[in-house]
């Protein structure tokens, strides 16, 4: 199962656990592992997208701002 639909399952038992019958300390069990597993989740997916911010900044986005001046010319 991907991040993604580990935090779209996690977030539906936040929103049905009221109404599945539990006792109230297994509910309020329940909804402190969910809570901190979207936590968990989120953490991951941050980071994975600010690693493909930096994969991706890397590269130069413009050729012509490399370019070295011809002869004669200089760069000022």
């Amino acid at each position: 199962m991907s991040k993604e639909m580990g935090v779209v399952v996690l977030g539906l038992l936040v929103v049905v656990t009221p109404y599945l019958g539990f006792p109230g300390g297994w509910r309020e069990t329940l909804l402190l592992l969910s809570g901190l597993g979207i936590m968990l989740l989120g953490f991951l997916l941050r980071g994975e997208q600010l690693s493909r911010t930096v994969r991706t900044t890397d590269r130069l986005p413009f050729a012509e701002n490399n370019r070295t001046a011809p002869e004669g010319e200089h760069n000022a």
